[in-house]
């Protein structure tokens, strides 16, 4: 691919990261669909308004991107230049902090997460700011945004290990003697806003999805999780507080609890956010045109009553 032209080791890696398609367990992120055939488009789109809203919301920076020509300069002493200077960039902590992982998908995107970042509350803060003010339309092309707090193995194994570190942050959970535990001290430390004292008892919900996957099925997935949960926490399809988000591919499983607005805000589909909130400032601007229309008819009626009444 590169023409037989020398690269740096950092050139190399780049490439290959392009091409490598591949979701580690212990990686977090953020899925993203979008209309088939706009993939490239929606990518850079998403990758744009990631690091723009990091920096609004966290006071977060990425490493400048380099030009996608950089690999095939034959100019080999300015390549060794810019590749130092990476390296400086990475000792100042000035790294990625969103990378596109290359899927064998149509209509599907994903995003890995630099460690620090809570995707939940990431794009929880996307979708409330188009719901704050739909007028402004960043995206054109992306639709849903899945964020996953931890990827596993797609295994049963794999998916007890990955409901210990993700739900003991907002469930009581089962022990293998049966008995409710927070499991706290068996965690591993995940981004959250929860804190102990938030540990209530949620209701929650399920919401499996499987991509090119044919073990885990998802009566079993469902099934499973809800036997790690203490029975303290009911389950409710309509109302849930907490909504399980489950996203298997291939063979990594990744999970997530996103509160109960989740619904309200369209699973987090970014178009139809616009959409509701586009087509509610429509209803409104009719409903104060015909208020303002209804008001001086008023005004003009009582007007002519006032001629009316006077007499020569």
């Amino acid at each position: 691919g590169n023409g037989g032209k020398w690269q740096t080791p950092h050139q190399q890696a780049k490439l290959a990261s392009r091409s490598s398609g591949k979701i580690e367990p212990g990686d977090a992120g953020i899925w993203a669909t979008c209309a088939r055939g706009v993939e490239r488009k929606a990518a850079a789109e998403l990758k744009a308004m990631l690091e723009e809203c990091a920096e609004r919301f966290y006071g977060l920076k990425s490493a400048p991107d380099e030009p996608e020509g950089d690999e095939n300069s034959d100019d080999i002493e300015a390549v060794i230049k810019k590749e130092l200077a990476s390296m400086d960039q990475k000792k100042d902590g000035n790294t990625e902090l969103f990378t596109q992982i290359h899927m064998d998908l149509q209509c599907v995107l994903f995003f890995k997460t630099r460690s620090g970042i809570d995707p939940v509350d990431f794009a929880h803060k996307i979708c409330e700011e188009i719901v704050a003010n739909p007028k402004i339309r960043r995206m054109r092309y992306i639709n849903r945004l899945t964020p996953m707090t931890l990827f596993g193995k797609a295994t049963e194994k794999g998916l007890e290990d990955l409901s210990k570190s993700v739900l003991g942050n907002y469930f009581k959970l089962n022990t293998q003697n049966g008995e409710g535990n927070n499991s706290s001290e068996d965690n591993q430390s995940l981004p959250t806003n929860e804190t102990s004292q938030d540990h209530a008892n949620y209701s929650y919900a399920i919401r499996p999805t499987i991509r090119n996957h044919n073990t885990l099925k998802r009566d079993a997935v469902i099934k499973q999780i809800a036997s790690s949960i203490a029975d303290t926490h009911k389950v409710d399809l309509t109302n849930a507080e907490k909504v399980i988000v489950v996203d298997i591919y291939q063979t990594v499983c990744g999970m997530s609890v996103v509160g109960g607005d989740w619904e309200a805000l369209k699973r987090f589909n970014l178009a139809e956010l616009y959409s509701h909130g586009q087509s509610t400032l429509n209803a409104k601007a009719a409903s104060d045109a015909e208020a303002k229309l209804q008001s001086v008819a008023t005004i003009e009626g009582a007007g002519v009553a006032t001629t009316d009444n006077t007499g020569p």
